[in-house]
């Protein structure tokens, strides 16, 4: 059995969280993109894509590795 660092225990919940907040944008993305409202589409993208590149990242830091999301 392998012990986890505080910091681990802490960060396995926030990247779940981020993971969902990802992938609600997606869907929200994709609703928007039907009604046509492509500026909040535009923003809505580089938000999705700064919150991807933070998960990346932390997941690399704790874990050595990117997870599929």
């Amino acid at each position: 059995m392998t012990k986890r660092s505080p910091d681990e225990k802490i960060m396995k919940p926030y990247l779940r969280r981020m993971l969902r907040e990802h992938r609600a944008l997606n869907r929200l993305i994709d609703t928007t993109k039907a009604i046509g409202a492509t500026e909040d589409v535009k923003a809505m993208k580089r938000l999705r894509l700064r919150l991807k590149d933070k998960i990346a990242s932390l997941q690399n830091h704790y874990y050595g590795r990117s997870f599929p999301s």
